[in-house]
């Protein structure tokens, strides 16, 4: 990724436009591009921690400190009424609950669970959050469903597709959940402006 990342600057910065016959790319929107990737590598280290610390709280089974009072059978219902909206329709394994929530989650999170659906050819979790008393889907959890929706696009420009993908990328990790004792610094987001695809749609 660093490799490509540097080539694309490079070819961008030289004015090396290889691209599909019908796109309208101006140079222009070629600069904007080399703007934003100006930033984002000024932003490297903090994105670096973000990384990190997402990669840290990646949602997953944790079997401790557990609950002193397990999962009910209420709460049973509402965790798989709420699992069947995002994992397969198979069997469902939930894990005990247990306590100390990220304080990422917010200070109203009092417990998580992890959800494992199980199907003949894959398998899926979801991470839950209870606040104040009521399962949902918590804010790490919910980051990462959108972070692992990012994909690369296929417009015929090698380098937009590039680009797009490392916009996406930098702006969800500007929308990382913050814990409320800590000030990020302040972001004069490259996600301001609008994409070269986003211009070209204009035309």
């Amino acid at each position: 990724m660093r490799i490509a990342w540097v080539l694309l600057t490079l070819a961008l910065a030289t004015g090396a436009h290889t691209q599909s016959a019908g796109s309208k790319m101006t140079p222009e929107m070629y600069r904007q591009m080399l703007k934003d990737m100006q930033y984002w590598n000024a932003q490297g280290t903090r994105y670096d921690e973000i990384r990190k610390r997402a990669n840290a709280l990646y949602p997953d089974r944790r079997n401790t400190p557990l609950r002193d009072v397990n999962i009910s059978d209420g709460e049973i219902r509402e965790v798989e009424a709420i699992s069947r909206k995002y994992l397969p329709q198979a069997y469902v394994n939930i894990s005990p609950v247990v306590t100390h929530c990220p304080c990422e989650e917010g200070p109203m999170c009092t417990a998580q669970v992890y959800v494992v659906a199980q199907t003949a050819d894959k398998t899926r979790g979801l991470q839950l959050s209870q606040m104040k008393g009521r399962w949902e889907v918590g804010a790490v959890q919910q980051w990462w469903l959108r972070r692992e929706d990012i994909v690369r696009q296929h417009t015929g420009n090698q380098f937009l597709d590039e680009y797009l993908y490392e916009k996406a990328v930098h702006e969800i990790y500007e929308e990382f959940p913050v814990c409320a004792d800590q000030v990020m610094p302040a972001s004069q987001a490259a996600s301001a402006t609008p994409t070269p695809q986003e211009e070209t749609r204009k035309k």
